[in-house]
C-alpha cells in the first residue's frame, strides 16, 4: 500500500473513532463539570490548606476516570452502535469472498439495518452491564430495632442492591415515546389538515403539550421534594433546595402537618421546632406553637420578606432571577464561545440567558405565590373553614397549589426549549414512582 492509501486509511479509522470520542468527552463534562463547580466554593473556605483545596479539586476532576463510569458508558454505548455495524459488516465480506459466495444479500438494507440493530442492542445491553458494576453506596441499610426488641443499636441488612441504571432507563424511554408520539402526531395533523377539518382544540393542543407535560412532571418532582424526598436523587433534591431557599425547619413541620403530628389547637409537643426558628428570625414565640397559633403565619413562610405575599413574590423573584443569571450568563457565553463573533450573537446569548433565569424565576415565584394564595389569600375565602379547615389546607391543599401552578413558568421559554425541558423532567418524574434500588438477583 503506498503512502496516500495509509493516510486515507489513517484518517478513516480516526474518523470511525469519533463518535465515541466525543461521547466520551460528553460523558466526562456532564460527570465532572457539577462536581468542579461545588469543589471551586471551597477555595473560598479559610479552614482548608492550600494542599486540601488542590485534592478536592484534583477528586473532582478524576471521579470519573474510571471502567465503571459514565463516560465509560457512553463511550461503549455509541462506539458500540457505530464502529461495531463497521467491523462486522467488513468481518462478513472477508468470510464471504473467503469462501467464494456472492450472495448479495450482505449488501442489501434489510442486512445492514439487521445488523446495525443488533450491535447497538448488544452494546446498550454491555454498557448498562458496566455501570452497574459498580457497587450502589446503599449496599447496606440501616434501620432502628424496638424497645420491644429490648435493643437500642442498630442491625445491618447485607443485601446487595442494583439500579444504577434507573434514571438513563427512564430518560431513554421517554425519548423513545416522545418520538412515537410525535410521529403519530404529526401523521394525525397532516391529515386532518389535508382534509380541512383541524379544530381550534388540536391547533392549541400542538402548542401547549410540551407545556403541559413539563407542568405535570414538575408538579409529581415538587410534591415529591416536600414529601417523599428519598424518591429524587439526592443531587437533584440538593439543587431544588438550593433554589428555594427555604428553612428546613418549616418544611419539616409541614411534613408533620402533613402526617398528623403537628396538629393545630393542640399540644402534640411539636412546638419547640418552629419555636427555634421564631428565635432565629426574631418572631414572638408563640408563632412557632400550633395550639396558640393557627395557622402557621404567613411571614414565617416568607422567611425575611415580611407579612406581605405580594412582596414576597416580588422579592423571591428579584433574588432567584440573580442567581439564575450568574449562572445562565457565564453558561451562554462559554458554550457560544466561537460563535460570539459580532455584536448580534452577543446581544442573543443575553437574551437567550436572561430569559431561562426569567423561567426559573417565575418558576419560584409562582410556587410560592401559589402556596399563600391557597392557605390565606383565596382558599380560606373560596371555602368555607369548617369544611375546608387551616389543617387541611397546611397538611397539602397549600404545597399542592403551588406544585400545579409552578411548572406553567415554562411558557416564559422558547417552544423549542419546552420541549427539551418537558424531556429532561419527565423521567425524575416517573422515577418517583419507581424504586430507584431494588434487591440484587444473583
Amino acid at each position: 500500500m503506498d503512502l496516500s492509501g495509509l493516510v486515507r486509511g489513517h484518517k478513516s479509522n480516526l474518523q470511525l473513532l469519533k463518535p465515541a470520542l466525543r461521547a466520551y468527552a460528553l460523558g466526562y463534562l456532564s460527570s465532572t463539570t457539577p462536581k468542579v463547580i461545588s469543589s471551586l466554593r471551597c477555595l473560598r473556605r479559610k479552614d482548608l490548606s492550600y494542599k486540601e483545596k488542590l485534592q478536592e479539586i484534583g477528586r473532582a476532576l478524576t471521579c470519573a476516570i474510571r471502567l465503571n463510569s459514565f463516560p465509560s458508558f457512553c463511550a461503549l454505548l455509541v462506539g458500540g452502535s457505530t464502529i461495531s455495524p463497521t467491523l462486522v459488516l467488513r468481518l462478513c465480506e472477508l468470510v464471504a469472498r473467503t469462501l467464494g459466495s456472492k450472495a448479495n444479500v450482505l449488501k442489501s438494507q434489510g442486512f445492514v439495518r439487521l445488523i446495525r440493530f443488533a450491535t447497538a442492542f448488544l452494546s446498550s445491553l454491555l454498557s448498562l452491564q458496566l455501570l452497574n458494576q459498580k457497587p450502589i453506596k446503599l449496599q447496606t441499610t440501616t434501620r432502628n430495632v424496638s424497645d420491644d426488641a429490648q435493643s437500642n443499636g442498630k442491625t445491618q441488612d447485607p443485601r446487595e442492591f442494583a439500579g444504577r441504571t434507573m434514571d438513563l432507563t427512564l430518560f431513554t424511554l421517554t425519548r423513545a415515546v416522545d418520538a412515537l408520539l410525535c410521529l403519530a402526531w404529526s401523521t394525525w395533523y397532516r391529515r386532518r389538515k389535508a382534509q380541512g377539518r383541524l379544530t381550534w382544540a388540536e391547533t392549541v393542543a400542538s402548542q401547549l403539550a410540551d407545556a403541559g407535560a413539563f407542568a405535570a412532571s414538575s408538579a409529581i418532582v415538587m410534591w415529591a421534594w416536600f414529601y417523599l424526598p428519598e424518591r429524587l436523587p439526592r443531587s437533584y433534591g440538593k439543587w431544588i433546595g438550593e433554589i428555594a431557599k427555604v428553612d428546613s425547619r418549616l418544611i419539616e413541620a409541614l411534613r408533620r402537618v402533613r402526617r398528623g403530628q403537628f396538629v393545630y389547637g393542640k399540644d402534640t409537643g411539636q412546638a419547640p421546632l418552629l419555636e427555634s426558628m421564631c428565635r432565629d428570625y426574631g418572631w414572638p414565640l408563640e408563632w412557632g406553637s400550633p395550639e396558640k397559633t393557627i395557622p402557621i403565619p404567613c411571614e414565617m413562610v416568607h422567611m425575611d420578606c415580611g407579612p406581605n405575599c405580594e412582596f414576597h413574590a416580588f422579592m423571591r423573584f428579584v433574588r432567584t432571577l440573580k442567581v439564575a443569571c450568574a449562572t445562565y450568563i457565564p453558561l451562554q457565553l462559554v458554550f457560544r464561545f466561537r460563535a460570539l463573533k459580532s455584536r448580534q450573537s452577543l446581544v442573543r446569548a443575553l437574551t437567550d440567558a436572561l430569559q431561562s433565569s426569567a423561567f426559573l424565576s417565575a418558576f419560584v415565584t409562582l410556587f410560592y405565590y401559589s402556596v399563600c394564595l391557597a392557605r390565606s389569600r383565596l382558599g380560606p375565602k373560596l371555602f368555607d373553614l369548617k369544611t375546608v379547615t387551616r389543617q387541611m389546607w397546611d397538611s397539602g391543599l397549600c404545597v399542592g397549589a403551588g406544585c400545579l401552578m409552578c411548572g406553567w413558568s415554562i411558557l416564559v421559554e422558547k417552544p423549542r426549549k419546552r420541549q427539551e425541558l418537558a424531556l429532561f423532567v419527565a423521567p425524575r418524574a416517573a422515577a418517583t414512582v419507581l424504586p430507584r434500588v431494588y434487591p440484587k438477583k444473583v
